[in-house]
């Protein structure tokens, strides 16, 4: 009896240490999307960037694990502003619900700049008509 309590508890202990050494998937570097799907997705090297209109939901994540954050600058007619995600697989998210500058205004054209680990910053955008 206590070899099987011994061999059981052998195996809980390397099946948990298995667990923490397996690496989180590359679908951790995805947000989850709203109701059916973003309305946009930019990508560039280290970065991807997801835009759902209604809502103003903007998404930076980090996809490459080469030390460089993700940074997207969002500007919207007179707002403006910056979202990093910091470290592979991490995402920030930011939507109107939060208020001020996140609240982009409708009928605008939404300009994304965005990096992850090759410097320069490329640039897409869409027209904010949710």
């Amino acid at each position: 009896m206590t070899l099987i309590n011994i061999r059981t508890l052998s195996a809980v202990v390397t099946l948990a240490a298995a667990g923490v050494l397996v690496p989180a998937g590359s679908a951790s570097a995805m947000p989850d999307p709203p109701g059916d799907g973003w309305d946009h997705t930019f990508s560039e090297l280290g970065v991807t960037v997801y835009a759902e209109e209604y809502g103003d939901r903007i998404a930076v994540c980090d996809t490459a694990a080469n030390g460089a954050s993700a940074v997207v600058n969002v500007w919207a007619g007179p707002w403006k502003y910056e979202a990093v995600a910091s470290g592979f697989g991490t995402c920030t998210t930011h939507r109107a619900s939060e208020g001020g500058r996140y609240n982009l205004p409708e009928g605008v054209y939404v300009d994304l700049y965005y990096k992850g680990d090759n410097g320069y910053a490329t640039h897409s955008g869409f027209m904010n008509d949710h």
